[in-house]
Parts: C-alpha cells; structure tokens; sequence
C-alpha cells in the first residue's frame, strides 16, 4: 500500500501502467468521458464506514441506537437514495434536504428537522412529513412551534438543542458547542432549563430527548464524555429523564498524509460509555443513542479531478498551476484554509520535483485549492486527483462567474452511475430566465 492511499477510498489502486483507479475504473478514461472538474464516489468506502460504526455500536452500546447522516455534507436525491439503501437515518435543515429525503424513500421515523431559523414552511413540511423529531432551537422557536401545532391540532415530538459550553479544537467557524455560538439553549443561563419546563408543560410539544452538536473535525474524544455529562446533569436537575440522547456528529478525518489517522472506535467508546455511564449510575433507563456523521461517512469516499491549464512561476520561485476547478466546486479553502494534497492520475506515485501552488480558475486571488504542495512536473492536459473530496464542497458548490456545477459518479463492484449530471449553460435557469411574477 502507498501512502497516500490511506486518504483514498478503499477501492483504490493502480492500473498496468501505474496509473489511478478506483473500483476498478480507470481515472483518467472517466475523466476523458465525462469531463473534468468530475466527483467520484466511491460505495465500498461508503458502506465500509457505516458498517464499522454499526458494529462498534452493537458492541459497546447495550440500548437502542440510530447513525443518523448529516444532509449537509452531500444530499444529492441518487446519493441520498444509496444512503437509504445502506440503512441510515438523515437529519436535515431545509425543504430541499427535506424533499430529498422523501423522493430517495426514508420514512418520516427515520428524519430530524435541525435548524436555528426554521420557517414555518419548514416546520410544517416535518410536521406533515411525521419527522420523527424536531430539534427545537431556541425559546422562541418553542414557542413559534407550540403556536403552529396548536392551530394544526397536531401534536410535535421535538429536542431540544442544548449548547454545552464546551470548547473544542477546530476552526472557529465550525466550533458550535461552545457558550458564544449561534445554536442551541444556553445552560449557563437557565435557558435550558426553561425550555425543558416548557416544553414538558406543553400540550402540543412532546419532549423526547436532548441533542447537543460540538462542532466539526474533531480528533479528541474527551469533549464528548464532557458533553454528556452536562446534558445529564441539567436534565437530572429539572427532573427529567430523556428517552433519547444525540451526541451529534463531527469525528475528524484526515485531509493530508500530516495528519493523523482517526479511527472510529474512540469516538463512539466516549459517546456511547459516558451516556451509559452517565444513565447507569443515575439508575436511569438507557436512553435511544442518536450520532449523526456527515464528513465522517462522505468526506473519504470522494474524490475530486482537474485538468490542469496555465502554469507560471512566482516571485518566490514556487510554480502556480491552474485547474479548471475551484472554489465554485469546492469553497472550503476558501473558507477555513483547509489543507488537502493531489496526485497526477496517471502517475500518482511520482516523486516531487518542485513546490507547487494549485489554483483555481475563478475570479478571486483566494481561489487556491492547495498552496505550497510538493508536486512532479505538472503540464497542460495532465489529471490531477485530490482525495477526501467527498463532503463539504458539492453541496457547498456555487455557479460563481456563472460556472456549471460538475458531474458526479458513483463507483461501486464495476458499475459507474450518473449521481448528478454536469450542468450546461442552457440549463441555468436561475441565471437566465425569469420568472413570471407571482
């Protein structure tokens, strides 16, 4: 095994000629047919990571327990419907993620509507829909709800978000369980509280559980045990016993060979021992453990390819090189200076012959996909492949300078299957034509 291949899918390998592939496809004949920028996804990977957290789950947690994907990361309807196949629950957080997961076949059982500003369309949709739960954000979201549930005459099950207070190592803007964030019920100041009184108080509001989420690209355990030790304690102090607990998500993965692997098991041994440590010596009954991955299931299983276009030399005497990609297809550079590495496609064991700067073709001077990479010689036409491209970056994708968004394929067992066909400038409706008024 190379190296590098530990970011890749588990499908990878290497063709007669030393070039990539993944299930079993040649990466550089798919990019030739389909185009490039293009997104590959691979199944095993996929089903691989579920099945690990199921079995981890069934071994180190003896009540009932649900993985619940995190829509965010990627929801398109043909890669939500490979989500439903594979067993997963969803969370989403908008009528589009929402749809989808009616059109790709989840039950309502099988759906949480999270959220900091749910309108009431969305709040009806989940409500229709029989959402096995809404997860309640705010004092005033619990009384906008309990007020639309009561002109319905329907009764809501919910959660309610609780925000902690505990710090984590990560970006600042994907850190969401600490006191400042935008999300959740304080504890500090008994807005939690309050909103467990209320909520328990409510005719229309059923109350059935607690959530808290700590934010994203976690590598440390510790702030979970931290977190369900919290939320036991301010439900022990109103005296209530939750019938489910959701830790969230946002166990890291490894973007780049300096970082370290991340294996599963310590995540879920904190998350499912504190809360059954935590229950236990309570003499509480084992409550439904809810996690909800998205990066952790998605992240490894993608792959993203460029052609490569212009070349020039820096004033450092580094190389820049253009892809026909970028932060349209993949902002997260951008965003939070997130770090990823490449390969040539068709040779992606090469040695480095020279620091490389690999940039995008868009309109910003921060429009760089990996900065200061040591890469072999790249050239017009060559492929280049960044692994670990498979959440965040389509469904954060844009038509910036009225770009069309990529293709998308999946990979699994010798089958290659069109999950999102490359936009085409005709087909931009939104950009083109207008609408008649309403």
């Amino acid at each position: 095994m190379h190296p590098i291949d530990r970011l890749f899918p588990v499908s990878v390998g290497r063709g007669p000629r030393g070039e990539l592939t993944l299930a079993g496809q040649d990466v550089a004949a798919l990019a030739q047919n389909w185009g490039t920028p293009l997104y590959l996804y691979d199944g095993a990977t996929l089903r691989q990571e579920v099945q690990t957290l199921q079995t981890l789950l069934k071994t180190q947690y003896p009540g009932v327990w649900e993985i619940t994907y995190a829509a965010k990361a990627y929801f398109a309807l043909n890669f939500a419907r490979k989500l439903h196949e594979i067993g997963l629950g969803v969370d989403v957080v908008s009528l589009g993620e929402l749809y989808n997961a009616r059109q790709a076949g989840f039950q309502g059982e099988r759906v949480h509507l999270h959220g900091n500003n749910k309108s009431e369309d969305e709040l009806m949709a989940a409500l229709k829909f029989g959402a096995h739960a809404i997860v309640v954000d705010s004092l005033e979201e619990l009384a906008f709800l309990e007020s639309i549930t009561a002109r319905e005459q329907i009764q809501a099950a919910i959660w309610l978000r609780i925000t902690p207070g505990v710090n984590v190592a990560t970006h600042p803007s994907i850190q969401t369980g600490h006191a400042a964030s935008k999300f959740g019920f304080l504890m500090e100041d008994g807005q939690a509280a309050e909103g467990i009184h209320r909520a328990r108080a409510s005719r229309w509001l059923k109350l059935i559980g607690l959530h808290a989420h700590l934010g994203s690209q976690l590598f440390d355990a510790e702030p979970y045990r931290e977190a369900a030790s919290r939320l036991t304690e301010l439900a022990e102090g109103v005296d209530y016993i939750p019938a489910e607990i959701s830790l969230g998500g946002g166990w890291g993965v490894p973007y780049t060979l300096d970082d370290a692997e991340n294996p599963l098991e310590p995540w879920v041994s904190a998350a499912a021992g504190a809360v059954r440590t935590e229950f236990e010596r309570r003499n509480w009954p084992l409550p439904k453990l809810v996690l909800e991955p998205g990066r952790r299931i998605a992240a490894r299983a993608g792959v993203a390819v460029y052609t490569v276009g212009t070349s020039k030399t820096a004033s450092d005497g580094s190389t820049i090189v253009a892809l026909d990609g970028g932060m349209a297809d993949n902002p997260r550079p951008a965003l939070y200076q997130s770090r990823y590495t490449a390969v040539r496609v068709d040779r992606p064991d090469a040695e480095p012959v020279r620091e490389t700067t690999l940039v995008g073709k868009y309109c910003e001077s921060g429009d760089q996909l990996i900065r200061k990479i040591d890469m072999p010689e790249l050239k017009r036409g060559d492929r280049v492949a960044i692994p670990v491209s498979g959440a965040y970056q389509i469904s954060m994708s844009s038509n910036y300078n009225l770009a069309q968004r990529p293709a998308v394929l999946w990979l699994d067992e010798g089958r290659v299957e069109v999950l999102q066909a490359r936009e085409k400038p005709g087909e931009m409706r939104y950009w083109s034509e207008a609408s008649p008024a309403e």
